[in-house]
């Protein structure tokens, strides 16, 4: 669509054969651009607040979390075969022996995938007093998380009021098209008796 042509949609001017549905969907729109524009900071301040909440917990985790390898004292899980998708990577808790970050050997339940056997190492996180952890939150995905949410609140925001500015054309056109059906009735009622 030319700059024109959104011109005239968005301005119908005084002169032209714009009916006031026509002028009201024009407003309906410019409102829907601005709005769709004006959140567009407050989408970036969410995703900014929600990475200044989330960095100081991702550089906790990462001061406070090491990878160590635990090695199995007994087998993993048996390997399940499903029909039509073949292997399936499964894990479950299995007793294993690992070092704490203080030198101390630690024994306890990790996940271990499917098809391990007794002896196996596996890529494990502790804590600080070694006990097993979930893998820290890195910067990187607090970065990706910040980004997504700003983006994913902008998106939300412009399908809200594409949806409300679809509603209501479509609600505007059925009347319109009414209003011609009820013209052309007349018409052909003044034709009918002349």
């Amino acid at each position: 669509m030319n700059a024109l042509r959104w011109r005239h949609l968005l301005f119908p001017g005084r002169r032209s054969v714009a009916r006031v549905s026509d002028r009201v969907q024009s407003g309906l729109l410019l409102l829907s651009v601005l709005v769709a524009l004006a959140a567009v900071p407050f989408s970036a301040a969410a995703g900014s607040m929600l990475y200044a909440h989330q960095a100081p917990i991702s550089a906790e985790q990462v001061a406070s979390r090491t990878e160590t390898t635990a090695v199995l004292l007994a087998d993993g899980p048996a390997t399940s075969v499903t029909g039509r998708s073949g292997v399936v990577a499964n894990s479950a808790p299995t007793a294993a022996t690992w070092q704490a970050p203080d030198g101390s050997r630690r024994a306890g339940n990790v996940d271990a995938d499917e098809g391990t056997r007794r002896g196996d190492p596996v890529s494990i996180w502790v804590d600080r007093a070694g006990n097993v952890t979930s893998p820290p939150l890195t910067a990187a995905a607090v970065l990706v998380d910040a980004v997504c949410a700003g983006i994913g609140l902008w998106v939300s925001v412009c399908l809200l009021l594409a949806g409300l500015y679809g509603g209501t054309v479509l609600v505007m056109n059925r009347h319109r098209l009414a209003e011609w059906q009820r013209e052309w009735d007349i018409e052909q009622s003044k034709r009918a008796h002349s």
